[in-house]
């Protein structure tokens, strides 16, 4: 199972992700002050649930969680 995640590797690349749904910089600031959005690849992950770099929307990069099912 792919799926996405609310985590990117830069406040960049949050920015680029968030600017083509019409969010400005500032907004995408107060996210990640609110704890929507995180910079740094996501918590809980182990040899079945990993974080993989995907390039994705405004040419931005998000982590998202690759888990192999037992």
């Amino acid at each position: 199972m792919v799926y996405g995640t609310s985590c990117f590797p830069s406040r960049q690349d949050a920015v680029r992700y968030y600017s083509v749904l019409g969010f400005k910089p500032a907004d995408v600031e107060e996210m990640i002050k609110k704890g929507a959005i995180h910079i740094g690849k996501p918590s809980g992950l182990n040899s079945l649930r990993r974080a993989v770099l995907h390039n994705d929307q405004g040419r931005s990069k998000r982590y998202f969680i690759h888990e192999d099912q037992q």
